[in-house]
């Protein structure tokens, strides 16, 4: 600890008055602390202040798009309301609006949350160097409907409310998807791995048939995820004729 002079203390007190020792500790420890005379508050370091504020708001976020996934999942976008979802939560009701503007901006994050994950996991597949065209689609389709499975209750909202995504202006969450195997295909084609098709209707069917195949696939006690993906390789690579008997 900091030695201070007791004659200078006296000196700065006045004659024959001394500074009391809890005030001489504080006056050490401010000192210690890098106290300033014009600074009533001592504040700590302001970027570790803002990284915790954020890590909490991420926090908070993710607990009520993890909540809004049961509300949806269950009542529909048009039944569920912001309160619905915060009462999944320990968050107090007006929480939800500093994340969301509506219930509908929440549903929107989550479609482009299940969105974002499928592309991944897809493209990952159909990417993947020195795999057969055939490797590529069936382990593309696995991959998508192990998801499907793995996320059911992502997926449930997804799926719940299909009618709802497709009246909702500038919320398609194929689109991106539809643009990233366009171009998958388009590659493949110039390789020599595909014939001269309609891509656009290529592209379309597939991924129209693994949504579909998806939702019956979720319906299924116990989901066979290898049968789906073989099913959906077999009809893209020899058309009907090539389909399993039964």
């Amino acid at each position: 600890m900091q030695q201070v002079a007791w004659p200078l203390l006296q000196a700065q007190q006045g004659p024959g008055h001394l500074l009391h020792w809890p005030l001489l500790r504080r006056g050490v420890a401010r000192a210690q602390i890098g106290y300033n005379p014009g600074v009533t508050t001592y504040s700590p370091d302001s970027d570790v202040l803002t990284g915790r504020r954020e890590e909490r708001k991420a926090h908070n976020r993710e607990k009520l798009l993890l909540a809004a996934r049961r509300v949806f999942a269950t009542k529909g976008l048009g039944e569920a309301t912001a309160r619905d979802i915060v009462r999944q939560t320990d968050l107090a009701t007006g929480t939800f609006y500093n994340y969301f503007d509506s219930k509908e901006d929440a549903f929107g994050a989550l479609l482009q949350q299940l969105a974002a994950k499928a592309r991944a996991a897809v493209r990952e597949q159909r990417n993947r160097p020195g795999a057969t065209l055939e490797e590529r689609i069936h382990d593309a389709y696995y991959a998508y409907f192990e998801l499907a499975v793995e996320d059911a209750e992502l997926f449930a909202v997804f799926r719940r409310n299909a009618g709802v995504i497709a009246m909702m202006p500038g919320e398609d969450p194929f689109e991106a998807g539809l643009a990233e195997l366009f171009a998958d295909l388009g590659d493949w084609a110039v390789a020599g791995d595909l014939p001269n098709v309609d891509l656009g209707y290529l592209a379309t069917a597939m991924i129209g048939t693994g949504f579909q195949l998806a939702t019956q696939l979720a319906d299924r006690e116990p989901p066979n995820v290898e049968a789906a993906a073989q099913f959906c390789t077999r009809l893209f690579m020899g058309g009907i004729p090539a389909l399993p008997e039964g």
